[in-house]
């Protein structure tokens, strides 16, 4: 299995084993540090390796999933359906099991102190519009912005959008992207029409999982009053989000498996 992140492989290796358990038999993850570098592998390997082992692709969908153009359509080439890997890990229910232990309370009463609820309201408003302007200036003007660094430019202590640098940012967008309003329009249409699910959550598939992790991690550390075990907090995450939302990778690779 080939992927974007290095340093990663322990993180694809807990999915599959919650996809698979014990039915299948992951042979190495090889992370290749970034999209570019894996759809350059794809070309030049088969479905198949020498031994007759699959081989798989997965990227980021990033903002990909927007504009049909913008994908290769190959049968071991596989898109998140979400930005990156790390935005499916975001989970309420995982989140207060997590703080329980660490805020020595009920469970009603860390999930009270949490506010996970207003807390994700708030990123579908906020990091939403941001990852919405991300999106017009990397289709339209990719060598001009970059999404890199967006968490430690955007957000603020409490992992709140500061405002000001978004308001900032949509002046420099707007001076360089012609009809840029229009184009918000038409980007917030593809999000209605190209994902699936509840229409106000739509948006959080085009936002970047790193960011909101860090957000979260901003905010629950204004919770504990002290900043919290990032690595504590990730694994158990990994350990305990929805993994019923990357079925869709287990079932491309077993149409894969059935074929070969």
């Amino acid at each position: 299995i080939f992927v974007e992140d290095t340093g990663k492989e322990y993180e694809y290796e807990e999915i599959f084993e919650r996809l698979y358990g014990e039915t299948m038999k992951i042979f190495c993850i090889f992370p290749l540090g970034g999209k570019d570098e894996v759809i350059r592998c794809h070309e030049h390997r088969g479905v198949h390796d020498e031994d007759g082992k699959l081989n798989i692709f997965i990227v980021d969908g990033d903002f990909d999933n927007l504009w049909d153009d913008a994908k290769i359509e190959s049968p071991n080439l596989i898109y998140l359906s979400r930005y990156n890997i790390e935005s499916y890990f975001i989970s309420k229910e995982a989140t207060i099991k997590y703080m329980r232990s660490y805020l020595k309370c009920t469970r009603r009463e860390a999930e009270s102190r949490i506010d996970f609820d207003n807390w994700e309201q708030r990123q579908m408003q906020d990091a939403g519009k941001l990852f919405v302007l991300f999106a017009i200036a990397r289709h339209y003007y990719p060598d001009l912005f970059s999404v890199n660094g967006a968490a430690g430019k955007f957000l603020d202590d409490r992992g709140c959008l500061r405002e000001e640098k978004y308001t900032t940012y949509r002046h420099d967008l707007d001076m360089v992207v012609p009809d840029l309003p229009e184009k918000i329009s038409d980007v917030e249409g593809r999000i209605s029409n190209r994902f699936s699910g509840n229409e106000d959550r739509k948006i959080m598939s085009i936002i970047c999982g790193k960011y909101l992790y860090e957000s979260l991690c901003r905010h629950l550390a204004t919770v504990k009053n002290k900043n919290i075990n990032r690595e504590s907090y990730k694994n158990t995450i990994l350990s305990s989000f929805d993994i019923s939302l990357l079925y869709f990778v287990r079932d491309r690779i077993d149409e894969l498996r059935v074929q070969s």
